[in-house]
Order: structure tokens, then sequence, then C-alpha cells
């Protein structure tokens, strides 16, 4: 565990540490070598490079996917105008669909381990 991360969701208001964990909670279960690091204030994901993120803000929470335009996405989940980040933004009251944001993550992690040499963008 990342100390850095930890603290950063142990500093959360309830209504947003609960989506935000159990999001956090998906992605760790998509494998024992993921990386959590914070970068940008967020915690972020990586296995080879960057694959996706958390966010807080006052009215959702967000889980974010940086090659978000090459994801498979089945249920509509995504939304943005990037020309390679996409997102899902989540309401404190939502529930959130764990089965189609797992797949979204593991596709996201599988698209990073064959895409060798792929750099994305940094965010601004």
């Amino acid at each position: 565990m990342n100390n850095n991360a930890e603290n950063w969701f142990n500093n959360l208001p309830a209504n947003q540490n609960k989506p935000l964990t159990q999001l956090r909670k998906l992605i760790l279960a998509c494998g024992k070598d993921i990386e959590e690091d914070i970068k940008w204030s967020r915690p972020c994901y990586s296995k080879n490079h960057l694959f996706c993120y958390l966010q807080k803000s006052k009215a959702h929470v967000t889980i974010g996917f940086h090659r978000g335009t090459q994801l498979d996405d089945p249920d509509s989940l995504l939304e943005g105008q990037g020309k390679d980040m996409r997102h899902i933004k989540i309401g404190f009251d939502d529930k959130i669909n764990s089965t189609a944001i797992k797949k979204l993550i593991e596709n996201a992690i599988a698209l990073d381990q064959n895409q060798i040499g792929f750099t994305p963008r940094r965010m601004r």
C-alpha cells in the first residue's frame, strides 16, 4: 500500500470515501502488480503505464481512463471529448455498476500490456 494514497483516502469526507473506496477496490482487485500513486493530487494506477485514475469533486466522483477512447464500452458509461481520455462520473447516491466498470478496468490493463512503447500524453 502507498502511504500517500492511504492518507488521500483517509482524509476524504464520508460521501466521497464510500464510492471512491469501492472503485479503488475494483481497480486493485484486477491484479497484484498494480501500482497506486498520487499524481496531480489524485490516485493514479499503472502497470506498464498509467491506465486509470480516481478523482473527487463536490458533486460526484470520477474514474478516468487514460486511453478511454480505445476501450470497448458496451454499457456506454464513458464520457468525455478529449483525444484519448474518457471518464465516468458517479453521484454519491448512485449505485456503482461494478461489473461494467471492472470490465473497463481489465480492458484498460490489457490495452496497457499490449502497447509496448506507448507513452500517454501528460495531463496538464
